[in-house]
């Protein structure tokens, strides 16, 4: 399969020359062609603990020469294999467990989510907040030695496979829980082993990414130690602006990933369909709208890797790299789009991938911020010269 998407990045990074033939060869025995929901679902969790056999869920922490780059080459990849295989490399939401928690706390995630292969999530968006940071209700009660959540976060993903999740809320003392102003209290994070006392899952249904869970977080006075604070109270935002700027960019390249797969299959289709006895390619409209689905794949990711060297080098563009994530979701849904339309009734089937790479791709269009308020972030940040979004900018989901 080719990888053009990617080719200018390898001849920048020849460091990644060595991960890369790994992780196809990986693809390539696991996962060899993209799947189509018609088929029998691949194990996902089952796939990442093989990825951790094989030395592929940790480099983006520990091999620090590597970094996001390697990370969004990976995700990359992973995207034209399918959507859902977004997890199945790298750390994930582990990483910021990794950066941000106690020694304990950071040589455990080691073990369980780099050697073991199992998975972090992040729970952040609340059902009654949209996009508004300041309107979370989820807190955390300080008694002194450790803290209660209380709240409900949703929707999320992997909120049956994780065996922990990164959670957002208020950190608010004893005796001011009753009266303080939530909205006026900074972000705070903590860790949240799945197996405590009064986390309870809620599943539904998503119209895409069906190959992990979805659903609601709710928790009962859930009492944590804590140690499981990541960074010092009233962190939060930092952590979840530092990992999301790059998260938004890995999720991006998963989608762009699909969609340069899908631009393959249909420039193929294209040579051997013919109308009457003129090859689809050779017919100037179709022509034009593969090429220009073509062009926009390449430029959106070119860009996001642009702004992971970017961040590799200690610059974070928040307001860029929100943007970029919906440019990059909007460019891959048209040419999945565009390619369903050029396989013509057998695209509109379970047998080929199309179908389930548009849907899937329409979710992320909506998790990790909305794209019309990803678009917004960075005109607030035109309009006003500041990199940092406003407070009511978009919450991330998966």
């Amino acid at each position: 399969m080719r990888a053009t998407g990617i080719t200018p990045i390898l001849n920048r990074h020849p460091e990644l020359a060595e991960l890369t033939s790994r992780i196809t060869a990986f693809l390539d025995t696991h996962l060899p062609a993209p799947v189509c929901e018609g088929e029998q679902r691949p194990d996902w969790l089952a796939l990442r603990e093989q990825a951790a056999q094989a030395g592929l869920t940790g480099f983006d922490v520990e091999r620090q020469e590597l970094g996001r780059v390697a990370q969004g080459t990976a995700m990359f990849l992973a995207g034209q294999r399918d959507c859902d295989a977004r997890e199945v490399f790298s750390s994930g939401h582990a990483a910021m467990a990794l950066r941000y928690g106690a020694p304990d706390l950071v040589q455990r995630t080691q073990e369980l989510a780099l050697s073991q292969g199992r998975l972090a999530g992040v729970a952040s968006s609340e059902p009654q907040s949209g996009s508004d940071l300041r309107g979370f209700r989820t807190v955390l009660i300080d008694h002194g030695d450790h803290l209660v959540l209380s709240g409900t976060k949703g929707l999320i993903s992997r909120v049956e496979e994780a065996y922990g999740f990164v959670v957002f809320g208020k950190l608010v003392g004893r005796d001011e829980a009753d009266t303080v102003d939530l909205r006026e209290v900074p972000l705070s994070a903590v860790w949240v082993p799945m197996d405590t006392k009064g986390v309870l899952i809620e599943t539904t249904d998503p119209l895409g990414m069906r190959g992990w869970s979805f659903g609601h977080l709710h928790f009962v006075d859930v009492r944590l130690d804590r140690s499981l604070l990541l960074g010092a109270p009233g962190d939060g935002r930092r952590i979840f602006d530092t990992h999301f700027a790059a998260w938004r960019l890995m999720m991006s390249l998963v989608c762009l990933g699909a969609a340069s797969a899908a631009i393959q299959e249909a420039a193929d289709r294209t040579r051997r369909r013919t109308v009457g006895r003129t090859p689809l390619a050779a017919i100037p409209s179709v022509a034009a709208r593969l090429g220009t689905a073509a062009s926009e794949v390449e430029a959106a990711t070119a860009w996001c890797f642009a702004l992971l060297e970017r961040i590799d080098q200690g610059e974070i563009d928040t307001a860029a790299c929100s943007a970029a994530k919906a440019l990059a979701t909007d460019a891959a849904y048209r040419a999945v789009d565009l390619a369903l339309q050029l396989h013509g009734s057998e695209g509109y089937t379970r047998r080929t991938p199309m179908e389930k790479r548009l849907r899937d791709i329409r979710g992320l269009r909506i998790a990790d911020g909305p794209n019309d308020t990803l678009y917004s972030v960075l005109a607030h940040s035109l309009v006003t010269g500041d990199q940092q979004p406003a407070d009511h900018r978009p919450l991330a989901r998966h």
